[in-house]
């Protein structure tokens, strides 16, 4: 029901103000109010309004009305990503100062999306970078609709999307096939020794540490992770707990098989009172080092996790099936496990 007010104001004019009441049953009653200058205004804007609100869903809309996608990004920090990893969050807190994140969340359209996206194509992103922003608007507006009723067009994202990706603006990121030459693993292992002899107490065994995620195929968090009482040696077994996984973050435990290079190493690490484990550092600062130390070295683009693809292959090239490499490597997906067999020629023996 809308109702007229006149008010009189301090230069003596008059405005008048409009007031829509909603009655619902079992719940609040809604209501609006707008000041106009003109009573045919005001009239005019409450004829048009109640009709929206009396639509299906138009309360619902009309409650989210100021809502932007950046209040949809907090909310969603907030209640669903306590436990995201640094790059998500990242990801969102980078979509949180574009344009799009100011754009009112019910007003959300397939045009908008698909500008940001050309936005940051034309700035550079390449298309998995830009997927990315994508995947994560997705997610907050399917959480938005799902999760707090918010008046989200999900079929303008879903189009926009097709759009973007049959156009090539958003895309799965290339597979990574970088390997390790041995010329360059040992003038890294050689700058290693270096360093460790001029501080041989105060550095992480980053020689060790290197040749065992070569042997072992373990990540660098994983590796760090990996205790004396969860290793079998007559099995020539561990446990690494909260292995990486594409949904599963905590409770991921799992046991994989070490090769014998693997074993020695982990032997001959020393024993802390108190330390269950068995390379007790910090995994970013072992990133930090192995950054410097490429970078010291002259080596270009060789990540800390080329290793776990170089172990990989260096199992094939020894002659292991997938199903007896995937015991090493705890790789969830054999199609995933397929494209680190990159085995160099020169390795395969001749049967």
């Amino acid at each position: 029901m809308a109702t007229i007010r006149k008010r009189r104001k301090k230069d003596g004019s008059f405005s008048y103000m409009a007031q829509i009441r909603i009655a619902r049953r079992g719940q609040p009653d809604h209501s609006e109010s707008r000041t106009f200058p003109k009573k045919a205004m005001a009239e005019e804007w409450a004829k048009r309004r109640e009709l929206e609100l009396m639509q299906p869903g138009g309360i619902l809309t009309a409650k989210w009305r100021g809502v932007t996608l950046n209040d949809a990004f907090e909310r969603y920090l907030h209640e669903f990503a306590q436990d995201a990893g640094r790059s998500k969050r990242m990801t969102i807190q980078q979509l949180q100062r574009f344009p799009i994140a100011r754009v009112k969340i019910n007003e959300l359209s397939s045009e908008q999306i698909i500008e940001h996206a050309v936005m940051r194509k034309n700035s550079g992103v390449k298309p998995a970078t830009v997927n990315q922003d994508i995947v994560w608007i997705g997610i907050t507006l399917k959480t938005a609709a799902a999760a707090w009723k918010m008046p989200v067009n999900l079929n303008d994202f879903e189009a926009a999307k097709l759009l973007l990706r049959s156009k090539g603006l958003i895309g799965s990121p290339n597979a990574r096939s970088r390997r390790p030459t041995d010329a360059e693993l040992e003038k890294i292992r050689a700058y290693f020794r270096r360093s460790q002899r001029i501080r041989p107490t105060a550095l992480i065994p980053m020689e060790d540490i290197m040749d065992f995620a070569i042997a072992s195929s373990r990540r660098r968090e994983e590796i760090t992770r990996i205790q004396w009482s969860d290793l079998d040696e007559e099995a020539m077994t561990c446990w690494v707990r909260d292995a990486k996984h594409p949904r599963q973050k905590w409770g991921n435990h799992k046991r994989f098989k070490l090769t014998h290079e693997a074993m020695a190493i982990i032997k001959r690490q020393p024993r802390a009172a108190g330390e269950d484990r068995i390379f007790p550092y910090n995994p970013k600062s072992i990133g930090t080092r192995w950054q410097a130390t490429t970078a010291a070295c002259g080596i270009e683009d060789l990540r800390f996790h080329d290793l776990r693809h170089e172990a990989t292959s260096r199992l094939f090239e020894a002659g292991y099936e997938i199903v007896e490499v995937q015991q090493f490597t705890l790789h969830e997906s054999w199609d995933v496990l397929k494209r680190y067999t990159h085995l160099k020629p020169e390795k395969l023996e001749l049967r």
